[in-house]
């Protein structure tokens, strides 16, 4: 198998198996609430990112958290911007022209 298809199955299952565990980086570090919030992130497109959180009250806010991968097999985070209760936070990978990079993990970071 030639680099490009390479690269493309391994993100392909990386991000598969983001869809089926969606808040696995949920509290993942940084400033993190303890707050019972209801999350939900995922991927669209293999490029972008969303987090879409209730229950976190009227000064809780959140934000998408996504791991990009390009076809070296580099992985760098980004962050969605915060966003308050019952809000949606997007973010895209940069450098997605011509599938380069896309999304390895997706997940929700919450804070008070």
């Amino acid at each position: 198998m030639n680099r490009k298809k390479s690269f493309l199955t391994i993100a392909g299952l990386a991000m598969s198996a983001s869809l089926i565990t969606p808040n696995a980086m949920a509290n993942d570090g940084g400033d993190v609430s303890t707050r019972s919030a209801d999350c939900n992130a995922w991927a669209r497109g293999g490029t972008t990112g969303y987090s879409y959180c209730s229950g976190l009250g009227h000064l809780g806010a959140h934000r998408v958290k996504i791991i990009c991968v390009d076809s070296r097999g580099v992985e760098v985070t980004f962050y969605g911007p915060w966003v308050s209760n019952g809000k949606t936070s997007k973010r895209k990978c940069p450098g997605t022209q011509g599938g380069a990079v896309g999304i390895l993990r997706v997940g929700s970071e919450i804070r008070d």
